[in-house]
């Protein structure tokens, strides 16, 4: 018995465990979208790709080392020659021919041609070395680290595309459970009036209509509170979702996400920054500029494939052939020069493409900073009404709470009835709510200006 006592208090006390409310901050959300995010893990993979890509790029300063080999037998000898054709159809390969014949003869010979090479081994090491190829290597190595560049500033758009998409959700999630605070206080007025209305209403201190009100006023609390928990578990199966955390859908109300302190909002004017300035120092301003240079890269990429090209380099290897006995071991030391003559009217006409380009790239990157500069003055003139917004719904809100106090004074004093106070209360409940979605909608609003000014090193 004792035993079974114990195991159930263990159980129990399991399940109130499991039950613990989970607590998510808005910095930790965004650790774990970060975490979690497609789009960053990829952009985080472009980075290592481009980070590959230069590695390989910088290989070409180091020498090119390859080994090659070839061996070849013929059906028949691949050098027949008389002698005299060998040595020169003069006084001396005449006697040459003569001398040859006549050995041939004594060794009872038919051909009187000297015949060689039927067969043939050869392997050897090649290493070259660039020294000019145009300023090629160079060129490919810069236009290889702008590539690393600008996948990174592709990584910190990614970043911060997501951290708004969470940020945006979370104070949704905030500003709904604000509402549901303002509901169970609601109700808790509700439920006090209702203990004292029936003997209230016997009394004749309040008329049945407003004891009906309270009750019709309690059912629609109800329904509040229902549609207002549905809501609220969408809204944090969308913030779970994007932050890309796993969840049971049981235990959506479980989750508790605190709300962001709002003391220290600055204005509009606090943060305000000129948008040119703002412009030019956004990712996707960069991003225009290393556009234009990539283009500049190619041209000089094209252009050092016209000019001459210079490599040094030696071999080692050893040969074998029906003329010799054994292998024979050899080096040799060589410079290289190419001069691509027939490329030169090729090249001039891949150049005015080239020109064409850059001049296009930097048209589009002077019309789109244009575009960054009107898209940061829409920013700021969104911040500024969600700013007038919320000075709006904090005044209404304050001059709210004011006119309940004064009629929850009035009903304790006899003055009010039911219905003026629920009126009232009521007023005040759609005011802050008013207010909560204001904060929301402004904290969103700033977050997205702030994303694109010069964060501090």
């Amino acid at each position: 018995m004792k035993n079974s006592i114990i195991t159930i208090l263990l159980l129990l006390a399991g399940l109130s465990a499991g039950a613990q409310n989970k607590v998510l901050s808005l910095d930790e959300c965004k650790r774990i979208a970060l975490d979690n995010s497609t789009e960053v893990k990829s952009a985080d993979l472009d980075i290592i790709a481009a980070k590959a890509k230069k590695a390989e790029v910088i290989t070409n300063f180091f020498p090119n080392v390859s080994f090659s080999g070839w061996a070849f037998k013929s059906s028949d000898y691949l050098i027949q020659v008389e002698p005299a054709a060998l040595f020169g159809y003069s006084e001396f390969g005449y006697n040459i021919q003569a001398l040859w014949e006549e050995s041939y003869a004594e060794l009872g010979a038919t051909s009187k041609d000297i015949k060689m090479l039927d067969f043939g081994r050869h392997y050897g090491f090649t290493a070259i070395q660039p020294i000019f190829l145009g300023g090629r290597i160079i060129h490919g190595t810069q236009y290889a680290q702008l590539g690393v560049e600008a996948a990174e500033l592709k990584g910190e758009i990614a970043k911060r595309g997501k951290l708004e998409e969470v940020e945006a959700n979370y104070f949704k999630v905030t500003a709904l459970q604000e509402k549901a605070k303002t509901l169970e206080t609601l109700q808790t007025l509700v439920d006090s009036l209702e203990a004292v209305a029936g003997i209230a209403l016997e009394e004749g201190v309040i008329l049945k209509a407003d004891h009906m009100l309270l009750q019709t006023k309690k059912q629609e609390l109800q329904n509040g509170k229902m549609k207002l928990r549905t809501g609220l578990r969408l809204l944090k199966m969308n913030l779970l979702s994007s932050i890309g955390m796993e969840y049971s859908i049981l235990d959506l109300d479980q989750y508790e996400f605190p709300a962001a302190s709002i003391d220290d909002i600055p204005s509009p004017d606090k943060v305000y920054m000129d948008e040119y300035q703002v412009a030019e120092c956004t990712q996707e301003h960069r991003l225009l500029e290393m556009q234009v240079q990539a283009k500049k890269y190619d041209k000089l990429l094209t252009m050092g494939a016209a000019l001459p090209q210079i490599g040094i380099g030696a071999t080692y290897g050893g040969s074998m052939y029906s003329t010799r006995r054994g292998w024979q071991d050899n080096a040799t030391v060589f410079i290289a020069l190419r001069i691509p003559i027939t490329d030169w009217a090729k090249t001039s006409f891949k150049l005015r493409q080239n020109q064409v380009a850059i001049d296009k790239a930097v048209y589009e990157r002077d019309h789109l900073n244009d575009m960054l500069v009107l898209q940061q003055r829409k920013f700021y003139l969104e911040l500024t009404s969600a700013w007038d917004e919320l000075e709006l719904a904090r005044s209404q809100k304050e001059y709210a709470e004011y006119l309940y106090e004064q009629a929850l004074v009035s009903f304790d004093a006899g003055f009010t009835t039911v219905t003026d106070l629920l009126q009232v209360y009521s007023n005040l409940a759609t005011n802050q709510e008013n207010y909560c979605n204001a904060i929301a909608d402004y904290l969103s609003a700033l977050q997205v200006y702030k994303g694109r000014l010069p964060q501090a090193e």
